[in-house]
């Protein structure tokens, strides 16, 4: 499992559009959106795409103009069907 938390400064006017084209992305999801552009996003690894990749995807996207992973959790998939923290 590897899932990353962004923080997704983007042109204002240009939200909903960003907002559909993040949510187009694997494993991409937009969590809340404040009026000054500022995104709050989390990427985690899809079938089709690692996290890495998502992020790198969605720097990209016009008119993003920064992204900054202020989150990042990473657990090998054994791990992850174990169970949690708690129980290891």
């Amino acid at each position: 499992m590897n899932i990353c938390g962004l923080v997704v400064h983007a042109r204002p006017e240009q939200g909903d559009r960003l907002c559909a084209a993040i949510e187009d992305l694997p494993g991409a999801e937009v969590h809340a959106r404040a009026p000054d552009g500022r995104l709050v996003v989390t990427v985690e690894d899809h079938g089709e795409a690692c996290a890495g990749d998502t992020v790198l995807r969605l720097h990209r996207l016009p008119g993003v103009l920064s992204a900054a992973i202020v989150y990042h959790s990473f657990e090998p998939e054994a791990a992850a069907s174990e169970g949690s923290w708690e129980n290891r």
